[in-house]
């Protein structure tokens, strides 16, 4: 079993995803491939003010109870810069024992601009070791995507979507109130992660990922696991998947007291439990490519503290695609929702979700110079209903309350 099934396998579509190491270059045969997806970018991104002075926004806004409206902000100023936004160079190889197929792949993120002071390989990108059998399937062990990511996402923007201002991750994945420091995204490439795909039978899979806290304590355990399944028969694709995390306390944070009028809970003997749940659909022939996703965002924390946060629930969806002008020419198009949603509090007071929410419009254009090379340019526009907060990749920024985030880049990618 070659380790190009075994993208597939655990891709789920791969060819799809633009994988970046189609042409990777051998140096010691299977044992040593050296493969990268390098895409810096010049780019430019400019903010709208946010919505005005007394405008209406939500209870998770500003996580108050109460009637909450807005004060009038600026937006920030513009801002332009060179960023080698998450290009990386890979290192992979395999090698057969008897029934089994051992290997590893190790990726580190290129710092092309030193300007912040990081070393060229800044940090690790995907990092694991597996063990596959026929019919018994992969277990792969290490920093990677969770399953629940691997299951959805089938387009991503000409190849150069990761962690760029055209991932719709944010919006997707992600919900629209401001957080406290700690992980809200279901876009999640995680370390210390276990990952089993089971072998891909009649066109179906089935996987399991799970993070257990090396800190775990009596009172907090930060684990994160996923489960999915997902048919392809190549040109069409069908996912399911659920993501789970643990004592993440996105809303009420890690180091929280009760305060008079706050949603916030006291830190001490809080728990939470935040769930994704996505359904996939993918569609390929020659020339074009089609993904969409719809999903379902839930936040949870236990505190039966007076008027402190309880519950926060909202559906997202997005869709990209892809058309082949010619060998040479990719047009590529993206539209991302993310609903108000519903929420709740602790007692009697209502909890409002009034102004969450907003949209992500993005376009694409890229012109192949050879099988490696290519040129690109990319625009986006994210805009945040009148309570609301987006963010963009590629350290583009983030909205004003209520405001918008307009950016656009050309670049040079280079695939091997």
């Amino acid at each position: 079993m070659t380790f190009k099934y075994r993208a597939l396998t655990l891709g789920c579509f791969a060819a799809m995803t633009l994988a970046g190491n189609a042409h990777a270059v051998k140096i010691a045969g299977d044992m040593l491939e050296v493969y990268g997806n390098i895409y810096p970018q010049y780019q430019t991104v400019t903010f709208g003010d946010s919505s005005a002075t007394g405008a209406e926004v939500s209870t998770m806004t500003k996580g108050k109870t109460g009637a909450q409206t807005n004060t009038f902000a600026a937006g920030a100023a513009s801002a332009t810069k060179f960023t080698p936004v998450n290009s990386y160079i890979g290192f992979k190889g395999q090698k057969t024992v008897g029934d089994l197929t051992l290997g590893y792949d190790v990726q580190g993120v290129v710092n092309i601009d030193n300007s912040n002071g990081s070393s060229f390989l800044s940090e690790p990108r995907d990092a694991f070791v597996f063990v596959e059998h026929k019919t018994l399937g992969s277990l792969t062990a290490g920093q990677q995507d969770t399953y629940y990511k691997q299951n959805g996402d089938k387009v991503r923007m000409l190849g150069v979507s990761s962690s760029n201002f055209v991932s719709s991750a944010n919006v997707a994945s992600n919900p629209t109130w401001g957080n406290k420091g700690v992980s809200t995204s279901f876009n999640t490439r995680i370390n210390g992660q276990l990952l089993w795909a089971s072998p891909r039978i009649n066109g179906f899979e089935v996987g399991y990922s799970l993070r257990q806290d090396p800190t775990k304590t009596a009172t907090k355990n930060a684990s994160l696991s996923s489960v999915g399944i997902n048919w392809t028969d190549k040109k069409y694709y069908v996912g399911l998947a659920q993501e789970t995390h643990n004592d993440y306390f996105a809303v009420s944070g890690t180091a929280s007291t009760a305060t008079a009028g706050s949603i916030y809970n006291a830190a001490a003997g809080l728990r939470s439990q935040d769930t994704a749940t996505r359904l996939s659909f993918g569609y390929r022939v020659s020339g074009m490519r089609i993904g969409a996703d719809t999903s379902t965002l839930k936040y949870t924390e236990t505190s039966t503290q007076a008027n402190g946060f309880q519950s926060y629930k909202t559906t997202t969806y997005q869709v990209t695609g892809e058309y082949d002008l010619n060998s040479q020419i990719t047009l590529a198009a993206q539209y991302a929702n993310n609903a108000a949603g519903n929420c709740t509090l602790n007692g009697t007071i209502s909890c409002s979700t009034t102004g969450l929410g907003g949209n992500l419009v993005g376009f694409g254009a890229k012109y192949n110079l050879d099988k490696n090379f290519a040129i690109f340019a990319l625009a986006a526009k994210g805009a945040a209903n009148s309570g609301a907060v987006i963010s963009f990749g590629s350290g583009a920024g983030k909205t004003a309350v209520g405001g918008t985030i307009n950016a656009a880049a050309v670049g040079i990618q280079a695939r091997f």
